[in-house]
């Protein structure tokens, strides 16, 4: 690798990862059109198409954002906002520079950090708030009451500047007409509590930073299950029976006498062996129905005598039996397709 790459490792099907669409591509958009070869590259992997990558890559939820640095094979995961801001600021300290901003005549559309409170415009709030929780005061410089209550927005941000459930902002809506149109913002200061980009509900409370932390505290927990159902985590696996047989130096010869034995080698801690798992289990359920098949696995843990018998020398190994005999190892592509496929082949030339 030649280059810094920042990673986004996501699914298709994931909530998040779509809300943070707009902010990678414009990401990508400014550093990766830069010529230099020390750029940083953006990236991004498809953890339903490239699965090997992501489990190597140790990825449990989505998106998952990592930052590889040049001959540094483990990368670190970014944990911070979702949005330009953020994940600027997180390249900034690697790379020691200012915020990279290569738009003609951009003096206006980034996001500015002050006193932990976010200053959000036109340009930047749809990206900035289609994600996660914000609590956004729409406001006027002129205005006496938005001139009262600053101090306590810019003490609940600073409060809050290291929670990263939530995003404490405001906008100018004398500069910024558009999103406090969009908004329906008719008076100064106007509170809004936004959930992925969404308005949930007006605040009403009194203007001060307990008010303030009483009332976030109460949309979080109301909106707790909605935002846990859109993360993108990886789903649990569905409670489906394991028709595997496990087998030991006790029950080996017995089990296999008979029929077509698919037996898998493995041991627990094997990378490989745990993404081989679900598959193998998968193809036990697809022969359930057909005594002369048998899907099984050995661990070598438990059964070293067994695996130096059969001479085991990596993990997993696929060794296929008929009539108790070996035939032939599978080398081919640990796909549910590619190993029914392989067991098919053995019916067959059984039942010629």
């Amino acid at each position: 690798m030649t280059n810094p790459h920042f990673v986004n490792f996501y699914a298709p099907w994931c909530g998040y990862c779509k809300r943070l669409k707009p902010v990678w591509d414009e990401l990508a958009e400014k550093y990766n059109s830069l010529s230099s070869h020390s750029t940083l590259i953006i990236a991004k992997v498809d953890c339903t198409v490239e699965t090997p990558i992501c489990a190597d890559e140790g990825i449990s939820g989505y998106p998952s954002l990592v930052y590889y640095d040049i001959g540094i094979k483990k990368g670190v995961k970014y944990q911070g906002k979702r949005d330009l801001v953020g994940l600027e600021d997180f390249i900034s300290n690697f790379q020691g520079e200012k915020k990279i901003d290569v738009s003609p005549g951009n003096t206006n559309t980034k996001t500015k950090l002050k006193n932990g409170a976010l200053e959000l415009t036109d340009e930047n709030f749809q990206n900035t708030v289609n994600w996660g929780l914000h609590f956004v005061k729409f406001y006027a410089p002129w205005c006496g009451h938005c001139q009262k209550m600053a101090r306590a927005w810019e003490e609940l941000a600073e409060n809050l500047q290291y929670d990263k459930s939530v995003t404490i902002s405001k906008i100018d809506c004398t500069e910024n007409k558009k999103t406090c149109s969009e908004f329906e913002v008719k008076g100064y200061p106007t509170l809004l509590w936004i959930v992925n980009g969404k308005k949930i509900e007006k605040y009403q409370g009194t203007r001060d930073l307990d008010g303030f932390k009483k009332f976030i505290t109460e949309m979080k927990a109301a909106h707790k299950e909605t935002l846990e159902h859109e993360e993108g985590r990886i789903p649990e696996p569905k409670e489906e029976p394991n028709l595997v047989v496990e087998l030991s130096k006790d029950n080996f010869e017995n089990v296999i006498a008979q029929g077509i034995s698919f037996v898998k080698f493995f041991v627990p801690w094997c990378g490989h062996c745990k993404r081989l798992e679900p598959v193998w289990n998968n193809l036990a359920i697809k022969y359930s129905s057909n005594p002369k098949i048998k899907i099984a696995k050995v661990d070598c843990t438990k059964e070293e005598r067994l695996c130096g018998e059969h001479k085991i020398a990596g993990y997993p190994t696929l060794f296929i039996f008929r009539e108790g005999k070996f035939i032939t190892e599978y080398h081919g592509e640990r796909k549910l397709e590619n190993l029914h496929s392989f067991v098919l082949d053995y019916i067959q030339h059984t039942e010629l």
